[in-house]
């Protein structure tokens, strides 16, 4: 099979060292491609790309206080103009690979994601951001887990439908907020529009988002670590240097590690 990995960033000068964590994780577990839509990109930034072996994609993106959702049409024009078996859309600065992340991507489905593993009634950023960008879909949201948007893997034509209808959705909301696509995202998923979809649970070993599943200084303060042992039955750790579900599997995907200074450390040190 033939898959890919795809990202985005703008300053790419300001953030190689994030870029190769990304991508060298990524080519360390996995065969397959890995594209970068460089955004406002020089040739310097070009030339990196391409010492990675990353196939470095020039885009143009106006407003970058938007950035989150104005990626979302430039990811839908290089999937509906390449040919994979597999497509993985990550963010970039805080995503590395453990595992490779195709492997539990079975044909049973069109679209992965993965839950954060609480509600959105129990965390209080993403019920913010619904409020603001689309309040009249808050409440069928409330008792829908938590979707991130920043790790969405799948097949080419469901993505296609899945990234074009975000997009109308971010580009037809209003702009009291600047990051749009995870709500767009779980509005969709609460409202069934997205079809044959599998969410990888908290525990499955998939992705772990670590805003939320990871030690972070509102841990335990605001209750995540309490209701995450509840529900599950434990907590993501690290071991070894990598990080592990309750059962003892080590998670393909690792998302947010940065915002935990030690396991960032650990786990960055390898791809320096």
């Amino acid at each position: 099979m033939k898959n890919v990995l795809i990202g985005l960033s703008n300053n790419i000068s300001s953030h190689k060292s994030k870029i190769k964590v990304w991508a060298k994780s990524f080519k360390k577990h996995s065969d397959g491609d890995v594209v970068l839509l460089c955004a406002n990109s020089n040739n310097d930034d070009i030339e990196f790309c391409k010492s990675l072996g990353i196939i470095p994609v020039p885009v143009h993106v106006e407003d970058t206080w938007y950035i989150n959702n104005k990626r979302l049409k430039h990811t839908l024009d290089f999937i509906e103009n390449s040919q994979y078996d597999l497509y993985l859309i990550t963010d970039v600065f805080d995503v590395l690979f453990q595992n490779d992340p195709f492997t539990k991507m079975d044909d049973l489905y069109d679209v992965f994601v993965g839950s954060e593993g609480l509600k959105i009634n129990e965390e209080p950023w993403n019920g913010d951001v619904i409020s603001k960008v689309f309040p009249n879909d808050l409440d069928i949201c409330k008792n829908h887990e938590i979707i991130c948007s920043g790790v969405i893997g799948g097949k080419k034509e469901s993505l296609i439908k899945l990234y074009t209808k975000l997009n109308e959705m971010c580009e037809n909301s209003s702009n009291n907020h600047n990051i749009k696509d995870q709500a767009a995202l779980i509005v969709m998923i609460a409202k069934n529009e997205v079809d044959r979809l599998k969410i990888f649970s908290f525990d499955e070993g998939w992705t772990v988002h670590c805003a939320i599943g990871g030690p972070t200084q509102f841990f335990e303060s605001w209750g995540f670590k309490n209701t995450l042992i509840k529900r599950y039955g434990g907590i993501p750790y690290l071991q070894d240097n990598k990080i592990y579900n309750h059962n003892g599997n080590a998670y393909d995907i690792v998302h947010q590690f940065n915002r935990i200074t030690e396991w960032n450390e650990i786990l960055t040190k390898e791809y320096e």
